[in-house]
């Protein structure tokens, strides 16, 4: 029996260009809560950008996996996380500062609201505003990496995919300590090496005393893998990458057309009834 379902936010539950869950799909989060079942998103993202994202609805990301797997919540309280290596990130930094536009951004792990900006290291202040409409974050320029502890960071770079695959290669051996995951376009989180959502996964079922066979996943990108590989009930929207739909043990239609928001209706009403939901029938 299904007792959490967990889903990856942006081009998944979140369609791309979004800035907000559909009240479908939060009116279907409140239905499954409703029936005792767990809902909670495996993301990139940190909790301060979901609250917006889910309007305020806070039971909506109480639980899951946020930061790509940084910080572990389980009822609204922060029970797992991790911090990146800073010196390794100012590494990054003046790597960083030999290609245009492109800069290294970092957000400080004493940030629950997300009222500091994104520090974007070395970075011109034409370039900053560029991804703030692109990514949707607020940013701010300066000129080193702090030395607080910091949760997240990313590599922006404004260039074409084979620039930025060429940055990630020098990435590589510059902060091997560090994972470098693409989950749109310009854009590469940072990670320390071996942690990921699926690392992350057998910590919050621990937390929670579930197994894998009581979890439901929708994802759509490769940083989405690794939970892929840890649960058997997988689901892939078909916005999807060729990898994460390779991976799934079941497809439905695209974040665009809220496919998630429909998937999860059909998983309360074969709650009720016993029966099998209709996109698990493949």
């Amino acid at each position: 029996m299904i007792k959490l379902v967990l889903s990856d936010m942006d081009n998944t539950l979140l369609p791309g260009g979004e800035k907000h869950v559909s009240y479908r799909a939060i009116t279907a989060i409140h239905d499954l809560l409703d029936l005792g079942v767990r809902f909670g998103p495996a993301t990139g993202r940190d909790t301060f950008e979901l609250d917006p994202m889910f309007y305020g609805a806070k039971d909506c990301y109480q639980t899951g996996i946020m930061a790509n797997g940084k910080r572990i919540y389980v009822d609204g309280e922060l029970r797992q996380y991790t911090l990146l290596d800073n010196a390794a990130l100012w590494d990054l930094a003046n790597l960083l500062a030999e290609v245009p536009n492109s800069f290294v951004t970092t957000l400080a792990f004493d940030n629950p609201r997300g009222k500091e900006p994104y520090l974007c290291v070395g970075a011109r202040e034409g370039d900053v505003a560029w991804f703030e409409r692109w990514i949707g974050f607020t940013g701010q320029c300066c000129e080193k990496v702090s030395d607080e502890g910091i949760i997240a960071a990313t590599i922006a770079c404004g260039g074409s995919q084979e620039q930025l695959d060429d940055v990630l290669a020098k990435a590589r051996q510059v902060a091997p300590c560090f994972d470098y995951v693409q989950p749109i376009e310009h854009w590469v989180d940072i990670l320390p090496s071996g942690l990921d959502k699926g690392t992350a996964l057998p910590k919050l079922l621990d937390e929670l005393n579930l197994s894998p066979d009581e979890v439901l996943f929708f994802g759509d990108a490769n940083n989405d893998l690794g939970i892929f590989g840890a649960l058997e009930q997988t689901v892939a929207v078909a916005n999807a990458t060729e990898a994460a739909k390779a991976a799934a043990r079941y497809h439905i239609g695209a974040s665009a057309d809220d496919a998630v928001a429909q998937a999860l209706e059909e998983l309360a009403d074969a709650l009720r009834s016993g029966a099998t939901p209709r996109f698990m029938r493949q």
